[in-house]
């Protein structure tokens, strides 16, 4: 993922205030994709919902960070990190390139299953996995044509990682996608940087802004080609920070949309902050920062990429885990804004789940396996949530309460007072998962509802009202 410095995590903006300022300073001036300026508005709108519809049926994906940084696990000789990007060590530690390429050579993952890791997002309640094809080490743990540096040339395990999972996801009934870092790759010269300074210096110390239009062309686009050509991808996942040029972005996009019209991709494809303009350009919905959850509904699609500690990649060192009850909070917050929950795991070197992650998966899966209903295809509702516990979700005339505290021997949900919402009449009030009538009455302070006896799932429980 992305870090300012050593293992950090970004604390990004929610409304990127001198986006436009930047953009003018540097004379990129992002227009309508040519491919689309003689389509009218309507039509590409009407083509990117086409696109976008099963993953706005999901809302709820598994991301995976995996490469060579799993082997280092958040050690490198003396210096032990016990919390932050651990997929940033050969950055935060200035690893020279050939040393940490000599990793590859160690990388033998015998325990991979692909099979395996995308039953574990079906049991989740997951709908789509996305990985890291490559991360910004320049490592592919894809077959590419364009280097030697991948996981079939540079490794003892010559096995195909992102075809294997593909595969195994499509099989299992999930969508697929790739995280590809784009303008980042400190295997490969690529100039000295821009305001970020995130590029490889300290094997580069001369390297010019031309390295980087060399790798752009050499690598980067070849790439991006190969995976949407090789592969049957249903999103791109991009990681950018603002190198590329208006025309470099323009041929990254055109290129997806001739070659793979129904991939959708995100708005990371040029730059890692939440765009001034919405809707953006470039891109079918919009990547948040990570691990932030946007504050209101912005009436555009737009994603959460969260972890399950401190850092996406394998950490061994990190103990920070977050626990299954707080995954189902965020994913109720998340979806109540419009959003979708794209929760990481970081597998090990040998090719398993960290167990800690497994475990917490699975238990916010049995949640998902009663109360699904609550989140597949639902957007907002007129109002997010009541306090931080009751989150509201709506698809049609039916609003999901979902409490993610148990309730005392009622509870009273403010938002349906008919005092402030005199048409909003109630049909039926049940709860997911239980056959237990709820005895509910409602009136001018609210919806007030019985509890049950017994909990559908002890992580939370979801009211589904039926309006007239």
């Amino acid at each position: 993922m992305n870090s300012h410095n050593q293992f950090s995590q970004r604390a990004y903006p929610l409304v990127l205030s001198f986006l436009l300022i930047a953009v003018f300073l540097s004379g990129c001036k992002l227009t309508p994709p040519a491919t689309e300026a003689a389509t009218s508005a309507s039509e590409i709108e009407e083509a990117r919902q086409e696109r976008i519809e099963w993953w706005k049926e999901a809302r709820y994906g598994l991301f995976i960070h995996w490469g060579l940084y799993a082997i280092p696990a958040g050690t490198w000789k003396d210096k032990v990190y016990n919390h932050g990007y651990s997929e940033w060590i050969m950055f935060s530690e200035k690893i020279p390139r050939e040393e940490y390429a000599a990793l590859a050579k160690r990388f033998n993952p015998e325990e991979f299953d692909a099979d395996t890791w995308a039953e574990v997002a079906k049991k989740a309640g997951m709908k789509y996995v996305v990985i890291t094809a490559k991360h910004h080490d320049g490592f592919s743990i894809f077959d590419s044509a364009v280097t030697d540096y991948d996981v079939i040339d540079a490794t003892p395990y010559k096995r195909d990682i992102i075809g294997e999972l593909e595969r195994a996801c499509h099989r299992a009934g999930l969508h697929f996608g790739v995280y590809y870092s784009v303008d980042r790759d400190w295997y490969r010269p690529t100039g000295p940087g821009n305001r970020y300074k995130q590029t490889n210096t300290w094997d580069f110390p001369e390297s010019t802004e031309a390295d980087f239009d060399r790798y752009f062309e050499e690598i980067a686009l070849p790439q991006v080609k190969e995976l949407i050509t090789n592969y049957d991808i249903d999103l791109l996942w991009f990681d950018a920070i603002e190198m590329k040029s208006p025309s470099q972005i323009e041929r990254t996009y055109n290129a997806i949309r001739e070659l793979s019209p129904d991939t959708i991709i995100n708005s990371r494809i040029w730059s890692p902050r939440f765009p001034e303009e919405v809707p953006p350009p470039y891109c079918d919905y919009i990547s948040s920062g990570d691990n932030k959850i946007l504050e209101n509904s912005i009436d555009f699609e737009w994603e959460n990429p969260g972890s399950m500690n401190t850092s996406y990649g394998f950490n061994k060192n990190d103990h920070k885990w977050v626990e299954p009850g707080e995954i189902v909070r965020r994913l109720a917050d998340i979806v109540s804004k419009g959003g979708n929950y794209l929760l990481n795991v970081g597998p090990t070197a040998e090719g398993t789940f960290p167990q800690a992650s497994t475990d917490r998966l699975l238990e916010a899966g049995k949640w998902m396996d009663v109360n699904a209903e609550a989140i597949r295809g639902t957007s907002h509702w007129k109002v997010y949530n009541e306090g931080d516990s009751i989150y509201f979700t709506a698809k049609d005339n039916v609003v999901y309460a979902i409490c993610t505290e148990w309730p005392k021997d009622t509870i009273l949900l403010k938002a349906f007072s008919q005092t402030d919402a005199p048409d909003l009449k109630i049909k039926s009030v049940k709860l997911l998962g239980s056959k237990e009538r709820v005895e509910w009455e409602h009136t001018a302070h609210g919806l007030q509802a019985s509890t049950p006896e017994r909990a559908p799932n002890e992580l939370g429980l979801v009211y589904k009202i039926v309006t007239k």
